[in-house]
């Protein structure tokens, strides 16, 4: 087997490419666990690199500090669920506000099953004020925010989702998502059962939108049709 110095000139640089995106990859979900553990203030870049099986130099050579590697691990995450946000809202134009609603927090649901260390270093972060909350804020969580909150006044508008500020109601919705993953180990000793099995993530579902959802409203009674027989206008039965 050739060794990557005797390798043709592009596969080495495909080689030295993919070792590249390797490292960053174990530094990056290494930094996601450090950081949903102890928090941006409690994190070290040291812990990151031990727990990645790697060198401390290559975590200040791929991110520069701690604050990069930061922004880098949160935006692996949310950038992602961003796109598919906008997706989700593009293949949907046309649509009704509380059906595209009804869709996406459908999506958030099975998010936050999924990504539990990115909802602990939310709870972290949005504690108290700091320079990566406003940049989180303005990257990723007011695009976001503001979006649901116009889908929610559509679908209010409707009398398809409950009654009062959308902001509001959206921080109550995530909590109502989000919590019961967050005492994972609590429910199932109470429950018996893990929130994160499968059947039970679906009935999560339907429970955290049935809370906000409402049933569309019963349209008035149409008058019976009139029929005309033999010169006699009847209702029809």
């Amino acid at each position: 087997m050739k060794s990557d110095a005797e390798a043709p000139p592009r596969k080495r640089e495909r080689a030295v490419q993919q070792r590249t995106l390797d490292t960053r990859r174990k530094i990056i979900d290494a930094a996601i666990e450090e950081f949903a553990r102890n928090g941006y203030e409690g994190a070290s870049t040291r812990t990151i690199a031990t727990n990645a099986g790697l060198q401390h130099t290559l975590v200040t050579y791929h991110f520069n500090s701690k604050e990069g590697l930061w922004r880098e691990a949160i935006s692996s995450i949310l950038a992602q669920y961003k796109a598919a946000f906008d997706a989700r809202l593009e293949g949907l134009r046309g649509v009704d506000d509380a059906t595209k609603l009804r869709l996406i927090h459908e999506d958030f649901i099975r998010f936050g099953a999924s990504n539990l260390d990115f909802h602990r270093i939310m709870a972290h972060v949005a504690a108290s004020p700091s320079p990566q909350l406003d940049w989180l804020i303005e990257e990723y969580l007011r695009h976001t925010f503001d979006a649901r909150a116009e889908l929610i006044r559509g679908a209010q508008e409707a009398g398809r989702y409950v009654a009062g500020d959308p902001y509001h109601l959206e921080y109550i919705f995530i909590g109502a998502v989000t919590r019961i993953y967050m005492l994972a180990s609590e429910v199932e000793k109470i429950m018996g059962r893990s929130p994160f099995d499968p059947e039970f993530i679906e009935e999560h579902v339907r429970v955290c939108l049935g809370l906000f959802f409402r049933d569309a409203p019963a349209q008035a009674a149409k008058p019976a049709a009139i029929k005309v027989r033999g010169g006699r206008r009847k209702p029809s039965s």
